[in-house]
């Protein structure tokens, strides 16, 4: 009778000698007998055949669980790097806040006038207004340098910045704030921005009109 070493047995089953020895060791496939001399594995054509009826009906299991665990590392691997797309996407849309603030604070200094950003939680919104002439109450939407139409940054429809989330917008117990023809603010406050678990909170200095992104 033949006998055969694993390595040989591993090519005729048509899988690796660590595969062969992997099944062995988690008893997908019965323990071989080993050579009273050397401890090495001896396998007959009986057990070769024996052992490929075993794995032919057992090879999906297998498979399936290679595949849970190829996708559970993956999954691992891919999640900080989801984080990270969340966080530089809401970095992005607060220095886009923060430039149209610079904006309609210059826009007042310019034309020598109020300008206005008004908030919206509910809407995850703002809209940015002017008051011509100066003083009259008479409040306008300005137009945006970018699009030419009315200044409002939407983001519920915007494709860059979908999934934004205005989580508050408070001035002085107020969701506006007004800089003056001198580009002073009429109060500080803070917007924070969310998104998954990503949180900016954009802040505006009284007088001065300093903005800061933490």
């Amino acid at each position: 009778m033949k006998i055969f070493r694993a390595r040989q047995a591993a090519v005729k089953i048509g899988i690796s000698k660590q595969s062969l020895l992997r099944y062995e060791k988690i008893g997908l496939v019965p323990k071989q007998r080993r050579n009273c001399i050397n401890s090495w594995r001896e396998y007959t054509q009986d057990d070769i055949e024996n052992i490929k009826r075993i794995l032919k009906k057992g090879i999906t299991m297998i498979e399936l669980i290679m595949v849970i665990l190829i996708i559970s590392i993956i999954s691992v691997a891919a999640i900080p790097r989801v984080q990270s797309f969340y966080a530089l996407k809401l970095s992005a849309a607060a220095k886009t806040l923060v430039a149209d603030m610079r904006y309609t604070q210059q826009m007042a200094i310019a034309r020598h006038t109020n300008t206005r950003m008004s908030f919206s939680v509910a809407g995850d919104n703002y809209t940015v207004w002017e008051e011509t002439p100066m003083g009259s109450s008479n409040w306008t939407m300005m137009k945006s340098p970018f699009t030419k139409g009315n200044y409002i940054v939407n983001y519920p429809t915007d494709l860059q910045y979908k999934g934004i989330d205005i989580t508050t917008a408070s001035f002085n117990g107020s969701a506006n704030f007004t800089f003056d023809w001198r580009g002073a603010p009429s109060s500080n406050g803070t917007v924070v921005y969310s998104l998954k678990n990503a949180v900016k909170t954009i802040s505006v200095e009284a007088q001065t009109g300093r903005v800061s992104v933490q």
